[in-house]
């Protein structure tokens, strides 16, 4: 799920909990070990990439042997980044920061793939999860707004629209109050920046928020 997630905030640019563990693996970088049960992709390309200024950039790659490849290095502040294989479709995606992490590989569906010892990526997910069972709830006017359009029933459309925007309201309070409420957290810088462009959302709001911010943060932002 994450990886479909990873689009839109590659797009639109949304950790939990980024607490002393964390802090203390900033010094010692990271290593990311990857495994894969199936033996038939020995010898392809993996790709460690990730998004700047609207580009996927390829920040490394590996040889796949013995089932399993690694990567290696370190970043200055937890992000969003992508592992992609060769030959084959989707991305793992994660929040990645300075620690060891593990990964393993889907290879049926990349999206599926278990990540484990990122404090980082499950508060990440968790707060994805709880943004996506707000918006969740629209899936149940796409059939009437379809039907509405269909038969011009502008009464029904403007209905439905005021209820849907409803619900992006309640998102939009999700994040606020995640953010106000996790000052020491990098989920909270990304998923702040996530709806600046929101015009409903006071850009005081916004500042507050933001300055409210630790400095650990600030600095990665």
């Amino acid at each position: 799920m994450i990886q479909k997630i990873i689009i839109i905030l590659f797009l639109i640019t949304s950790v939990f909990s980024c607490n002393t563990r964390e802090r203390k693996g900033i010094g010692n970088g990271f290593i990311i070990s990857c495994s894969i049960k199936k033996n038939n992709l020995n010898t392809k390309k993996a790709f460690l990439k990730k998004q700047e200024f609207g580009n996927l950039i390829t920040i490394d790659s590996t040889t796949i042997t013995n089932k399993g490849f690694q990567f290696k290095g370190k970043i200055n502040s937890p992000s969003i980044y992508g592992i992609y294989i060769e030959d084959i479709d989707g991305v793992i995606g994660l929040f990645m920061e300075n620690t060891q992490i593990n990964v393993e590989v889907n290879i049926d569906n990349l999206e599926q793939s278990k990540i484990t010892g990122s404090k980082a990526n499950d508060d990440y997910l968790e707060f994805i999860r709880n943004s996506n069972e707000i918006i969740s709830k629209m899936n149940v006017y796409f059939p009437e707004f379809q039907k509405a359009r269909a038969e011009n029933n502008i009464e029904k459309l403007e209905e439905i629209n005021s209820k849907m925007k409803e619900i992006n309201n309640e998102n939009t309070n999700y994040i606020l109050k995640y953010a106000k409420n996790n000052p020491d957290s990098y989920i909270s810088a990304v998923a702040l920046n996530s709806i600046l462009s929101i015009p409903t959302v006071p850009k005081d709001t916004i500042r507050n928020i933001y300055n409210n911010f630790s400095d650990y943060v600030k600095k990665g932002d």
